[in-house]
């Protein structure tokens, strides 16, 4: 097997970054950045198709497809979760440089991703019918709806292929690889999109295709940047064999993670069960302001992905003082990017809804202004949300973390099923906020007594000790 691996050139850590030495603020922002621009073309996946879709196809076939958004996260957070806990303790080998031992961890991480992909991709397209029937779909989107969710759902593996090997790349602190990757994926899927939707006139399943082929083009071109150009992975006899501990531990680290952004996605679906109670108009706003969301929580994310890592490698070193640094600094670029996002999406929110949903949808554009407007106005606390998350797991504490993704579920769960009914579409403007506040009051104290616990003895990383 391991002539499979090229050696890309004499140094063995070529295309990697030690993030325990350097400037904190440096190194972040750094990382960050492409991160960042990755996100944003990521999320050209969905916005591709929902502009495409709602442009062309008209507001019924945009709802269909945007019906389903709750299950993709609760689908795909628990995939993409997964992957990046088995990257963790990949980063903090790294950091410790125990390249040997992280080296075991990619290899099998890799084995482990092959089970969860068939499985999850079983059981999903098996029961999306009845996945669909059990969130309230309303029956005239509810046709387009399954056959655009049962494609999506045939395209896991490609997905898990992805976001396995851009943790990897992630862990060893290159962000960029993963980024040149996403921007091929989203130009291909754009070009897929109109191909396959203006051209062959497939409707919404040409958006799911689209999708799929684009989420594979990046899955192959990943795996094999990381089989070609990591020098520092290529495996040593026996390196590459699976091991049950190393298993067990990946598995400690993943599932929690995986099941954090399940149990975070189990509101949202609350959440959409109870807007698609709501009048039409309603249901279309919710679809179209979760793609607007989307457009301003990947710098959110790309703070917190770039903390996992560089908590996790200054973890291996026990680096404790640079992990307080690192969360200084991310904290007040988070708080900087909260009242950019604050100032465009209440001043010209509107706008930005109309990039999905005509001119003339002037109810739908009204009610997705205000959705859009109160989550922007609030982001400072999915900002911190996510930044204390993702680095309490990067010190090894997934299972802690989880915490934060059930309190956001009961928080979602309980506007929709007590307040919304009650106060209607304001109330369903405000359950983000209720999730976000709530899991925040917790995470913020928890990672700090973390790091001091740590710090005074040495005994917090139970979890991923392997």
């Amino acid at each position: 097997m391991s002539g499979r691996w090229k050696m890309a050139g004499s140094e063995g850590l070529k295309k990697t970054t030690d993030m325990t030495v350097g400037k904190p603020f440096e190194l972040i922002i750094k990382f960050a950045v492409p991160l960042f621009l990755g996100n944003v073309f990521q999320q050209f996946y969905n916005m591709a198709d929902s502009a495409i879709v709602g442009q062309a196809l008209g507001i019924k076939a945009l709802t269909s497809v945007g019906a389903s958004a709750s299950i993709l996260f609760l689908v795909f957070g628990f995939c993409i979760g997964t992957c990046a806990g088995f990257a963790v303790p990949v980063a903090q080998k790294f950091g410790a440089r125990d390249y040997s031992a992280m080296r075991r961890y990619v290899f099998n991480s890799f084995y482990l991703s092959v089970a969860i992909a068939a499985i999850v991709t079983l059981a999903t397209t098996f029961f999306c019918r009845d996945i669909l029937l059990l969130i309230h779909t309303p029956q005239e989107f509810f046709d387009d709806a399954y056959r655009y969710l049962f494609i999506i759902f045939l395209g896991i593996p490609c997905t898990i292929l992805y976001n396995e090997a851009a943790s990897i790349m992630r862990s060893l602190g290159d962000s960029s690889t993963p980024f040149f990757y996403l921007v091929v994926a989203a130009i291909s899927n754009i070009v897929f999109d109109l191909l396959l939707i203006l051209v062959m006139k497939w409707g919404v399943i040409g958006a799911a295709v689209a999708t799929v082929l684009a989420q594979l083009i990046s899955g192959i071109l990943s795996l094999r940047s990381l089989m070609r150009e990591y020098d520092i992975l290529r495996p040593e006899p026996g390196e590459w064999r699976f091991d049950s501990k190393i298993c067990r531990t990946l598995l400690a680290m993943g599932v929690p993670m995986g099941l954090q952004c399940s149990t975070t996605a189990v509101g949202s679906i609350m959440l959409q069960v109870s807007v698609n109670g709501l009048a039409a108009c309603y249901v279309s706003a919710y679809a179209a302001a979760l793609k607007l969301k989307s457009l301003f929580l990947p710098v959110f994310d790309s703070l917190g992905v770039a903390m996992a890592s560089y908590c996790g490698q200054n973890f291996g070193a026990e680096q404790y003082e640079r992990i307080r640094s690192g969360v200084k600094n991310s904290v007040v670029l988070t708080a900087a990017f909260s009242l950019v996002t604050a100032v465009v999406t209440v001043l010209w929110g509107n706008y930005l809804v109309m990039l999905f949903v005509k001119a003339e949808e002037t109810q739908v554009i009204a009610a997705a202004h205000k959705y859009i407007a109160v989550d922007g106005a609030l982001s400072i606390a999915v900002g911190l949300l996510i930044v204390f998350r993702y680095c309490i797991q990067g010190i090894g504490r997934s299972d802690l973390a989880m915490v934060g993704g059930i309190l956001e579920m009961i928080a979602r769960t309980g506007m929709s099923l007590f307040v919304i009914p009650v106060f209607g579409w304001i109330a369903a403007c405000y359950t983000d906020f209720a999730a976000w506040g709530s899991a925040v009051i917790y995470l913020v104290p928890v990672f700090i007594y973390l790091v001091h616990k740590q710090e005074r003895s040495g005994t917090i990383l139970e979890p991923c000790q392997g």
